[in-house]
């Protein structure tokens, strides 16, 4: 519920209301409803579609659909976070909870890790290692054309950002990497 808010932030009470209510409406009349078919029929952008198909997920109103794109993110949070769990990893990843889970039963039905009760991970095989985070961090760097900053590793390696900055500092020191717009006061 908090991607809601920032849609209450941007909009009056009564155009969300209605965004909502149009979207509700377009799931019951399209049961395979997608964010971009709510950003087509409502003529808003991408982040408000989001918004608005993770809320219709949630809510029951819509079917979330997994794609190897995020059973890969999800397999990524799971391997680089010490203690997993489905509200930090609907967190890390900007998704709902609920297509979080179903990313969560994905990443059991691989064997990957098994779901405890209080829908924390166990995972079945170790966590990645430092070598493994520099053998990201290196993948990184060539995709982001040599930038190692932190904001720049929790969003794409699902890390916190302790170890983000843990991280940076040796892509900087040991690989050539560089933070773009890197604070003054830290040179």
């Amino acid at each position: 519920m908090i991607d809601l808010e920032l849609l209450y932030q941007n909009y009056e009470f009564e155009e969300v209301s209605m965004m909502l209510a149009r979207a509700l409406a377009l799931a019951r009349r399209k049961p395979q409803l997608s964010w971009f078919d709510i950003q087509d029929e409502l003529k808003i952008g991408f982040g408000e579609a989001k918004i608005i198909w993770d809320w219709l997920v949630d809510e029951h109103g819509a079917t979330p659909r997994v794609s190897e794109h995020w059973i890969r993110a999800g397999r990524a949070y799971v391997l680089n976070n010490p203690f997993p769990t489905l509200e930090d990893m609907a967190i890390k990843m900007a998704i709902g909870e609920r297509r979080a889970f179903f990313i969560m039963q994905e990443l059991e039905k691989r064997g990957l890790i098994k779901i405890q009760s209080d829908f924390s991970f166990e995972r079945t095989r170790r966590m990645a290692s430092f070598g493994d985070l520099v053998r990201q961090l290196r993948r990184v760097g060539v995709k982001y054309n040599g930038r190692c900053e932190p904001q720049l590793l929790v969003r794409t390696l699902y890390i916190d950002p302790i170890t983000a900055v843990r991280l940076s500092q040796y892509g900087e020191e040991n690989l050539g990497l560089v933070w773009k717009e890197r604070q003054k006061d830290l040179l």
